[in-house]
């Protein structure tokens, strides 16, 4: 319902719920959720489609595709040479600037790109691949849908956005099916997919995906964008809350808290991956 309703991944809510009743590991969580978001996402677009076609905007969701995938790639390339910790530090820092924004507690500002999105405009199209790279960036380092910086950056964007927030959280659901597909896809060959679990989460949450949609005409617009900022919150304290990993090839060293001596060193990641 989160997700088709604000245009948003499921995986801000589906991961860490997994991750806090110990169901799974967060690498598992992430695959399951994006098994069920794949199906969700269908399921939201074809309901939009025959609810209010209108309001997705073709040519800003292509051009989020294109940047996305991109980003995705990219993603999994500074995860190797970049620190984690500063980008996610960073990252927290813009989602709580724009969360505080869209509650109201910033002052409003004119929106930085313009009124309407001109796709014959060289800017507006570079502004929007960059948003898509950036948001398949995130999603790629942090499991996050890109839904959590497409929606809040169009709306900061261009006026058409920020008024209308229906249609920016329709346009946001076209950009997230193919990339919550592709990441499915090799979660899935990657044996990193809960099957039994899916198949049972599936269909509860793709009914709920139409029931989203049809909210998203029904509840206040302002009331949407408190939710949405409250959820971006949420995501954010979730990543400054992420211990970081033992990644393939690595150890992962527990110290003393009082003298700082090494207590615990474990095999390389790869090494233990299935034990």
């Amino acid at each position: 319902m989160v997700s088709t309703m604000l245009g948003v991944g499921g995986g801000v809510v589906m991961v860490p719920l997994f991750a806090l009743f110990g169901v799974m590991r967060v690498k598992r969580a992430a695959g399951t959720s994006l098994a069920v978001i794949s199906v969700v996402i269908t399921i939201g677009l074809i309901a939009q489609l025959l609810h209010e076609p209108a309001d997705i905007h073709w040519a800003a969701a292509g051009l989020l595709i294109v940047g996305a995938m991109a980003g995705t790639f990219i993603g999994k390339w500074l995860h190797k040479v970049l620190p984690e910790m500063l980008f996610r530090y960073a990252f927290c820092v813009v989602l709580i600037v724009i969360a505080a924004r869209m509650l109201g507690v910033l002052p409003d500002t004119a929106p930085f790109i313009g009124e309407t999105l001109l796709v014959s405009h060289p800017g507006h199209v570079i502004f929007l691949i960059s948003v898509g790279v950036f948001a398949g960036i995130v999603a790629s380092l942090f499991g996050l849908g890109g839904g959590v910086v497409a929606v809040p950056m169009l709306t900061l964007g261009f006026a058409y956005f920020h008024d209308a927030f229906t249609a920016t959280r329709a346009t946001s659901l076209v950009m997230i099916l193919p990339t919550s597909v592709l990441g499915a896809i090799l979660h899935w060959r990657e044996g990193n997919v809960e099957k039994p679990l899916a198949a049972k989460i599936t269909p509860v949450a793709a009914v709920a995906a139409i029931g989203g949609v049809l909210l998203a005409y029904v509840v206040p617009q302002d009331v949407l964008k408190t939710v949405f900022a409250l959820l971006i919150l949420a995501a954010s304290l979730r990543l400054m809350r992420k211990r970081k990993s033992a990644m393939p090839g690595e150890t992962l060293e527990i110290s003393d808290a009082t003298s700082g001596e090494n207590v615990y060193t474990s095999p390389p990641a790869d090494q233990i991956e299935g034990r």
